[in-house]
């Protein structure tokens, strides 16, 4: 890139780029029933069987992205040189500060955050500030598509580690590889033998961190 007059050539040039490779890993669990408790429950025992397996599933993803390391998984958030907000250590949370401070830091960094990332108890504190003392007005409404922090969406999970405030994401620079959905699968072979049925569920999912300065930490650094 470069600056020009008027009508002159402009030199062609490749353009700084990189890589981030992300290889899926895979997330199973599976559940032998006898052929008789198939047949005869109501609801369909293999049927809860597959939405529990499912999602054991979706927890086990949740828990490896937001962790440090988990065993044949992808690393999460908390093994990236993250950007951070040091929030000091708060008992509880009393106003928005902390999540203005983490989306300039984003910006410093050219990125712009799109969600939140916390604890359904750090969700539940932050519903209930008020706009003043004195008042019953909650500073925060929850919208159609739940609360909004800041202006961004909030999403909780209780594997939000107790350290972390919350987490600011920029959905641009992070990215799920979904190698394969959540398949649920049943199976009379494997138990022929002993009148059983194999109820099986497996996803295929990695994680990439594009650029793990943009991915913000709220905590106390201390």
């Amino acid at each position: 890139m470069a600056w020009y007059n008027e009508l002159d050539t402009i030199s062609a040039t490749d353009g700084a780029t990189g890589e981030v490779v992300v290889t899926p890993s895979k997330t199973a669990g599976i559940t032998r029933i006898s052929s008789e408790l198939g047949d005869d429950t109501d609801p369909a025992i293999a049927d809860q069987i597959g939405a529990a397996l499912a999602n054991q599933i979706a927890e086990a993803v949740d828990t490896a992205w937001l962790a440090n390391t988990t065993a044949k998984a992808n690393s999460g958030l908390l093994s990236l040189t993250y950007g951070s907000v040091d929030t000091g250590a708060i008992a509880s949370v009393a106003n928005l500060d902390p999540f203005i401070d983490a989306q300039f830091a984003a910006e410093a960094v050219g990125a712009e955050l799109t969600s939140w990332v916390m604890h359904p108890a750090v969700a539940k504190q932050l519903s209930k500030i008020k706009v003043q003392s004195g008042s019953n007005q909650t500073l925060l409404q929850r919208v159609e598509d739940g609360l909004r922090v800041a202006g961004l969406s909030v999403f909780v999970s209780p594997k939000v580690d107790a350290l972390t405030l919350a987490w600011g994401i920029p959905k641009a620079r992070t990215v799920t590889v979904l190698r394969k959905g959540t398949e649920v699968v049943r199976s009379n072979d494997a138990g022929f033998y002993n009148d059983a049925v194999d109820i099986r569920a497996i996803a295929r999912v990695g994680f990439g961190f594009l650029q793990p300065a943009s991915v913000i930490r709220l905590y106390d650094a201390a």
